[in-house]
C-alpha cells in the first residue's frame, strides 16, 4: 500500500504536509486552500501537486486514501463525514467536532467502517519532556495535578475564533492538557466542575469565555485542576505540576524539574520539542501501512477525550458538578 494524501487548510496544514512528505511510502497529491491569496502562492510553491479551493475533488479522487484536515474548527465535522462516506482515512486537527451529537454521528459511522482510521493531532503525547515524566510516575502515589494551557497569543482569539458560534476554549486549548493528564495517568476523570469568565475580553469581538478553570475527580482519589487561559500576559506554554507522596514533577517557564529528597533535579528532556511533533502523524502513517503497528492514540481515547471536553462546557453552562458520561 502507498499513501496518497490530501491536505485541507494550509495554515497548520503545512506542518502536516511536511510530516507526510518526509515519511517513506507517503505522498501528498492534493492541497485544498480556501484563501485565494494563499492559493496563488501555493500553486507556485508546489507545481507538482494539484492545488485547489474545491475540496470535493479530494473526496472523488479514488487514489486519495488519507485526508489531513487542518481547516477552521467549524468545518471539521462535515469534512470528516465526507471522508468517511468516501472511505478516506483521516488526520484532523483538534477538536474533532464541536458538540456531542456530531461526536455520536462520527462514532456510529466509524463502527461500520472497520478499515478506516482517524487520528486527532494531540502533539503533547510525543513531547520528549512529558514522555520522560510518564516514565517517572508512580500512579499509586499521585494525589494532585495542575495543568495549565497558557495561550500567550491573545490576538488569535479575535480572528476566526471570534466568528465561530460554537467555538470553545475547552476544545481549542484546554483539550491538550486534558488529554495530557489522561495519557500520563492512564485514567479517565469521573466528574468535573468547571468555572469560566470573560473578564479580560469584555468589550471585544470575542464573546465566548476566555478563561476556563476545571476541577476534576479522577479514580484513585486524584484531584486535577486544568485551566485554559486565553488571555494571560504570558508566553505560550504548557505548565504542569504533578504532586505525589515522594516527589513533584514540574514544567514552568523557569525550567523543568523533579523535586525529590529536598532538592531540585533538572530535567534535560526537550521542551517545547517542536521537531518531534511530526512523530504523531508519522506513527499514524505507520499504522496505515502496517496494521500491526500500535497507534499512539486510539479512537476510543479520542472519543473519551471529546466526551470530557463536552462535559466541561456543559458544567460551565449549568454551573454545577457533573458526572462524565462516556460513549
Amino acid at each position: 500500500m502507498k499513501i496518497k494524501a490530501a491536505i485541507i487548510g494550509m495554515g497548520i496544514g503545512s506542518k502536516h504536509l511536511e510530516a507526510i512528505e518526509n515519511h517513506k511510502g507517503s505522498k501528498v497529491k492534493i492541497i485544498c486552500e480556501k484563501n485565494k491569496k494563499k492559493l496563488n502562492i501555493l500553486k507556485k510553491k508546489f507545481p507538482d501537486k494539484i492545488v485547489t479551493d474545491n475540496e470535493r475533488i479530494i473526496y472523488l479522487d479514488k487514489e486519495i486514501n488519507l485526508v489531513s484536515i487542518a481547516s477552521y474548527d467549524n468545518y471539521h465535522f462535515n469534512q470528516i463525514i465526507n471522508c468517511l462516506r468516501f472511505n478516506k482515512n483521516i488526520i484532523v486537527e483538534k477538536p474533532m467536532c464541536l458538540n456531542l451529537s456530531q461526536l455520536k454521528k462520527i462514532y456510529n459511522l466509524l463502527k461500520n467502517k472497520k478499515k478506516i482510521r482517524i487520528m486527532s493531532n494531540l502533539v503533547l503525547r510525543v513531547n520528549s519532556l512529558f514522555k520522560s515524566f510518564k516514565k517517572k510516575l508512580n500512579y499509586k502515589n499521585i494525589f494532585y495535578i495542575e495543568a495549565d494551557y497558557i495561550w500567550g497569543r491573545k490576538k488569535k482569539l479575535f480572528e476566526w475564533r471570534s466568528k465561530i458560534k460554537d467555538y470553545s476554549l475547552t476544545l481549542g486549548a484546554g483539550i491538550h492538557m486534558i488529554d495530557l493528564v489522561m495519557w500520563l495517568t492512564n485514567l479517565k476523570p469521573i466528574s468535573v466542575h468547571a468555572f469560566a469568565n470573560k473578564k479580560a475580553t469584555q468589550g471585544t469581538n470575542f464573546k465566548k469565555n476566555s478563561l476556563i478553570v476545571m476541577m476534576f475527580k479522577f479514580p484513585k482519589n486524584i484531584l486535577v485542576k486544568i485551566s485554559a487561559n486565553g488571555v494571560a500576559s504570558y508566553k505560550h506554554y504548557h505548565e504542569l505540576k504533578i504532586y505525589s507522596k515522594n516527589n513533584t514533577l514540574l514544567n514552568s517557564v523557569f525550567g523543568s524539574y523533579e523535586y525529590k529528597n529536598n532538592k531540585f533535579i533538572k530535567n534535560k528532556s526537550s521542551y517545547p520539542d517542536k521537531k518531534n511533533r511530526k512523530k504523531l502523524i508519522q506513527n499514524f502513517l505507520d499504522t496505515l501501512l502496517n496494521r500491526n503497528v500500535k497507534p499512539l492514540i486510539s479512537f476510543k481515547e479520542q472519543v473519551d477525550l471529546m466526551s470530557v471536553c463536552f462535559a466541561v462546557d456543559k458544567s460551565i453552562k449549568l454551573n454545577k458538578s457533573l458526572k462524565i458520561k462516556y460513549l
